[in-house]
């Protein structure tokens, strides 16, 4: 899980041009833009994260006024910098370990555009680190849909079965100790139960702790 893998970068869309009225948030939004991504870039994710959640309002604030909403070719523009700033988000809470947070961020960029493989790969690394094996293979897999070829998703696709096969075989094992007089009068089924409650318990212990960290 500590493990670095390259991942795609998103490309960049053009900023629409923008009524004068707005000129002022536009310059303010690509000011904030650039300084989460300086600040990013020294290691400073803190200081990108309220950059970026700056320049994610005020994206916000010209969906929610529908300013564009004559304009089909501008509003797709718009929409394009709303998942940008939601991807660039998520990767710096992933550098600040916040997974739910990334995980977050990331779910917002697929509700706009459910089909981005950054975003996929962006919240199958914080489900790994949150050990949610099941959800990060379901992510790889969309994944791997859009983009067979790709290595790392494949690796991490790999990673996810193996870990999670672990945790199963660990769980059931611990569950035939507490729940061993059970499983004894009724065969596997209570060990089984107990190995997927106890599984499900720990998974949630463990993210509790992580949000917390």
């Amino acid at each position: 899980m500590g493990d670095e893998v390259e991942e795609p970068e998103p490309e960049e869309p053009e900023e629409p041009e923008e009524p004068e009225a707005n000129s002022k948030l536009a310059d303010a939004r690509e000011k904030e833009e650039l300084r989460g991504k300086e600040a990013f870039q020294r290691g400073d994710y803190e200081e990108a994260v309220k950059a970026w959640t700056a320049s994610l309002r005020s994206v916000k604030y010209l969906l929610e006024k529908n300013l564009y909403a004559h304009n089909a070719e501008h509003q797709k523009e718009v929409e394009k910098m709303d998942v940008r700033f939601n991807l660039n988000l998520a990767m710096a809470h992933i550098r600040m370990r916040e997974f739910g947070k990334a995980i977050e961020f990331a779910d917002n960029a697929l509700k706009r555009d459910p089909k981005n493989t950054v975003a996929l790969y962006r919240k199958s690394l914080a489900l790994m680190e949150v050990l949610n094996f099941p959800e990060a293979m379901v992510c790889l897999q969309q994944f791997l849909e859009i983009s067979p070829d790709s290595k790392s998703a494949q690796e991490m696709l790999q990673r996810a079965r193996y870990h999670e096969k672990k945790g199963e075989l660990r769980a059931k094992k611990i569950a035939k100790r507490i729940f061993g007089s059970q499983a004894s009068s009724s065969g596997t089924s209570g060990a089984s139960f107990g190995a997927s409650g106890l599984l499900q318990r720990l998974r949630q212990i463990c993210c509790r702790r992580r949000k917390e960290d």
